[in-house]
């Protein structure tokens, strides 16, 4: 369960960027684990064989996810990131935190 949350934080981190096909995001969470997720830009992030729906309200910064098993996660970001390189922190609503970095984006 744990990647379909990241899952939901990537997918509010690379809201902005609509314009790209494809936008590929790392994570490093704040229990010491990594992951990394690519975006479609029609609304899912995936990674391996996981994949995520999402919600995103950009006026609050505010990505959810309906995760199974857990019921709705959402993740808060200090900003918005737009480009390859960009960093934003994130709060869940969980309790955790992290820092995600967008690696890669494709138009």
């Amino acid at each position: 369960m744990k990647k379909i949350i990241v899952a939901a934080i990537a997918a509010g981190f690379v809201a902005a960027p609509a314009f790209a096909a494809s936008i590929t995001v790392s994570f490093a969470n704040d229990d010491g684990t990594t992951s990394e997720w690519t975006f479609d830009g029609e609304g899912t992030a995936t990674s391996g064989d996981l994949s995520a729906a999402y919600t995103w309200d950009e006026d609050a910064a505010t990505l959810c996810a309906d995760v199974p098993e857990q019921g709705e996660i959402c993740a808060t970001f200090d900003s918005v990131a737009e480009a390859v390189g960009d960093t934003s922190t994130y709060t869940l609503s969980t309790g955790g935190s992290g820092t995600a970095t967008i690696t890669a984006m494709e138009e």
